[in-house]
């Protein structure tokens, strides 16, 4: 899945602002999102699957993270997550996949291109093993 990664103009400031500014920050749920697109990830410019068009049953899944090294910025999914059957009527294309801070809504965290691009059929489900997807933050 993901090897490499980068963070989002919103983490970048959240970076600064609890490091040199000492805000606090509690890092909550984060939900993962299925991307069939990637044209400015840092500022947001992404496109998740649209639920209210061509996948009615999609929604972003809650995801649990576990460190793999603190000394190479890598971590990997803790949980399996799994997202609901392709309801839609054309194939999907993920190519990607965002780190969110809400169910629905909120801030792009982080987002990483997929290892293997992955096309669902309708009545395809898209499943990721625990420690399946290893984000890398050079």
């Amino acid at each position: 899945m993901p090897t490499t990664g980068a963070f989002s103009n919103y983490t970048e400031g959240k970076i600064v602002d609890i490091f040199l500014r000492g805000d606090s920050y509690d890092g909550g749920t984060v939900y993962l999102a299925l991307l069939t697109a990637v044209s400015s990830g840092e500022t947001g410019s992404v496109t998740e699957v649209d639920p209210a068009g061509t996948w009615g049953d999609y929604v972003r899944q809650e995801a649990t993270w576990t460190v793999i090294d603190a000394g190479t910025g890598q971590t990997k999914n803790s949980n399996t997550i799994t997202f609901p059957a392709n309801d839609g009527a054309a194939p999907i294309t993920v190519t990607h996949v965002g780190i969110y801070t809400a169910l629905t809504e909120g801030n792009l965290l982080f987002y990483g291109e997929l290892t293997t691009s992955k096309t669902l059929a309708q009545g395809d489900v898209l499943s990721f093993a625990a420690n399946s997807i290893v984000f890398t933050v050079d």
